[in-house]
């Protein structure tokens, strides 16, 4: 079940941060840390030594300050980007409608990496652009071999075959609660 929560997801996670370049000490800004892709970037982050702060609900802000972010900061807040301290080495921008609004939090010359095909016009010398997953082997080796060693967690949902739709529901609604849903025959 867990090799079924993980390519998507765990591949997109790795090509947004390795295309964004950062390094020990680097601070990154992820929107919608809660989500599934979210989880796992803030994870393969934080193991980098990345200072990673996240947008996500209130609810799920303990849970990825135990996976490592630094901080998290509740997005239901319209006021949410004057509660974090800007000058963000990148984003990645996971939330869609979220781009135009870490824009002006990553410092001159960062980077920002949209999944949700709305990359800002480039401005201040900050590089922007959207990010399609391609399939690669070695990358999802990789993340198996963290899954199986315990560095990297999921939480996948196992539901029978037949609550494909109201999964289906949740997970368009926003109601999935950072889990990859897997259907399983009942």
């Amino acid at each position: 079940m867990h090799a079924a929560a993980l390519p998507v997801n765990g591949l997109t996670a790795v090509q947004a941060l390795e295309k964004l370049d950062l390094g020990r000490g680097q601070r990154l800004l992820i929107t919608n840390g809660g989500g599934a892709t979210g989880v796992l970037a803030i994870q393969l982050a934080a193991a980098q030594g990345i200072e990673v702060t996240a947008t996500a609900s209130a609810a799920a802000a303990e849970r990825l300050r135990g996976l490592g972010a630094m901080e998290a900061v509740d997005y239901h807040d319209p006021n949410w980007p004057a509660r974090v301290r800007g000058g963000f080495d990148a984003v990645l921008v996971i939330a869609a409608g979220t781009a135009d609004a870490a824009l002006p939090l990553v410092r001159d010359g960062g980077r920002l990496c949209s999944l949700t095909s709305d990359a800002p016009a480039e401005e201040r010398g900050i590089t922007s652009w959207d990010l399609y997953v391609e399939p690669n082997t070695a990358q999802l080796v990789r993340l198996a071999e963290q899954v199986a060693a315990g560095t990297l967690k999921l939480a996948p949902e196992p539901l029978p075959l037949s609550e494909g739709p109201d999964a289906f529901a949740r997970v368009v609604t926003g109601r999935a609660g950072g889990k990859k849903i897997v259907l399983t025959p009942a």
